[in-house]
């Protein structure tokens, strides 16, 4: 719950343009004051107070997780109230994230692919970059059910990850989620065109813009696709 909450929050600083503004908006949902926000942080009042007026050059990911981590653990201390409603807010994306993982070792791109029955389609020459887990997502589901702020939950523990899309009918959309949000993954797997020219070329190009590593899995189906994840994990 407290996890979940926390990737919201920082999905929502990091996806604004003016990331000041949720910032203050948050710790006043969380009754906060500046001064104590600030000093359980470590930092002075008026760093956070130039980070809310926007005056500092956007914050980098050490700083939101110092800021969120100070929200959830003050509203823990005093009970968890705020913590428990915007919780009865948040959506369950149990039937969007179909599984995921973080693999105890790297594995590589060349791997993944591998173990997919997978065809690369763009970033033949990263292949042997590391893969340190996997995300296994309904691509219709997410298209119906999820907003931007839901999209950082996609990347688990850490970003350098396969995100897997299934039920796709040609790759487009997965590939455009992909390249409009600022945290990336390492590959992009697909499932769902039984060869490799159904995919459609924009997404390829796209795949190719950013330096993606692009795969379709040939897997007869989900579930064996993710037991030859799963059997990465070993």
């Amino acid at each position: 719950m407290e996890e979940s909450l926390m990737n919201r929050i920082a999905g929502e600083i990091i996806l604004s343009k003016t990331p000041g503004d949720v910032m203050k908006k948050w710790r006043l949902l969380f009754e906060l004051g500046q001064s104590e926000l600030a000093r359980y942080m470590g930092i002075a009042p008026s760093v956070l107070s130039d980070y809310e007026k926007n005056r500092r050059k956007s914050p980098g990911t050490i700083f939101i997780r110092k800021f969120v981590t100070a929200l959830i653990e003050i509203d823990s201390k005093m009970g968890g109230v705020h913590i428990r409603k915007f919780a009865a807010t948040m959506k369950d994306l149990s039937g969007t994230i179909l599984d995921i993982a973080e693999f105890p070792k790297a594995r590589s791109v060349r791997e993944v692919v591998e173990a997919v029955d997978g065809v690369i389609l763009a970033g033949r020459e990263g292949q042997d970059q590391p893969i340190y887990g996997y995300t296994v997502v309904d691509s219709l589901n997410a298209i119906k059910l999820m907003d931007a702020t839901d999209f950082l939950k996609l990347f688990g523990a850490n970003s350098m990850r396969s995100l897997v899309f299934v039920g796709v009918s040609r790759g487009r959309s997965p590939l455009i989620a992909v390249k409009i949000y600022p945290i990336k993954p390492r590959m992009v797997v697909i499932h769902g065109p039984t060869r490799p020219e159904d995919v459609d070329e924009l997404a390829i190009a796209l795949a190719e813009q950013e330096g993606l590593p692009f795969a379709l899995s040939l897997k007869e189906d989900v579930p064996s696709l993710i037991r030859s994840l799963r059997n990465l994990y070993r």
